[in-house]
């Protein structure tokens, strides 16, 4: 008799977690530290940041990586912003397609601390193809050659790629740089908002403990 009320549940559980992660990534600046080259190889992959104190591993815009400690201050641009015009390689109509590329690639990056030899050179191979969509020039390796003419064929599911729950842009504030993460970090102090929407996921998190207990008793 329980087992119908489970499903609405986690639905609702599902849109509260998704306001909890909503709520913490407000628009605006952000102080950056360049920690390490990550999983990258030669430049070319995951790097690991320090966004507003908050370690992530992020894909340079860039071929060229910043000094190990260097800090700078960047604007969050979400889909919506790109979609406006924002972004450091936004620079006339159309180009919010690069970001649109970008995001479709991104969403194939393997952000595991540890990876395979196979894995590090996919990443890379991905990051060079988004070098050569933003205007980079150069020779590709086969795999990003083959990544890069995928990805800019002209397919409309990945021209119109809406990256929105995958991906943020952070442009610097001099437009001399730009990394795309995978979510913005959460805020230090943390809004009372989230403490608002973590009570409520907490709340029915034990309402769909309490069910399924329910159900396994009835059985």
């Amino acid at each position: 008799m329980n087992k119908p009320t489970s499903a609405p549940l986690r639905m609702l559980a599902s849109t509260v977690l998704l306001c909890l992660f909503s709520s913490a990534a407000v628009a605006g600046t952000v102080e950056i530290t360049y920690e390490n080259s990550g999983t990258s190889s030669d430049n070319a992959g995951l790097h690991e940041l320090s966004i507003d104190g908050v370690s992530t591993y992020a894909m340079n815009g860039k071929a060229k990586p910043p000094k190990q400690g260097k800090t700078w201050t960047a604007t969050v641009n979400s889909y919506e912003d790109v979609q406006a015009g924002a972004g450091k390689f936004n620079k006339k109509p159309g180009d919010a397609t690069k970001y649109n590329r970008t995001g479709y690639l991104f969403s194939y990056m393997d952000f595991r601390d540890e990876l395979s030899t196979s894995s590090t050179a996919w990443n890379a191979a991905i990051n060079q193809a988004v070098w050569k969509i933003m205007g980079k020039k150069g020779k590709l390796s086969s795999l990003a050659t083959s990544i890069y003419n995928y990805a800019t064929n002209g397919y409309s599911f990945i021209d119109n790629y809406n990256w929105s729950n995958s991906m943020t842009v952070y442009t610097s504030t001099n437009l001399r740089s730009e990394f795309y993460a995978p979510m913005a970090p959460i805020p230090n102090p943390i809004p009372s908002a989230v403490f608002l929407f973590g009570s409520m996921f907490i709340g029915l998190f034990g309402l769909l403990r309490r069910n399924s207990n329910n159900q396994a008793i009835a059985a």
